[in-house]
């Protein structure tokens, strides 16, 4: 499985696109980071998903549930 995954992923995939998420994730204030971040650095279309995320998000506001989301202080 290991040798299949590193078939899909291009020889210059640039990995400074993951980096720059994690510094720009570390640098949110406290509160403000995301709750998930993706990179899509083999353009498999794997992005497409996340706009689930936001419909659950939005589900979970719709039920009262919204505080779920935030990271308690």
């Amino acid at each position: 499985m290991k040798t299949a995954f590193a078939s899909i992923v291009p020889d210059d995939a640039d990995v400074s696109k993951v980096a720059d998420a994690m510094v720009e994730i570390v640098n949110a204030p406290r509160g403000k980071r995301p709750f998930r971040v993706g990179i899509d650095a083999t353009d498999d279309g794997s992005m497409v998903v996340n706009p689930m995320y936001r419909v659950r998000a939005e589900m979970l506001h719709r039920v009262g549930l919204g505080d779920l989301l935030k990271v308690a202080m």
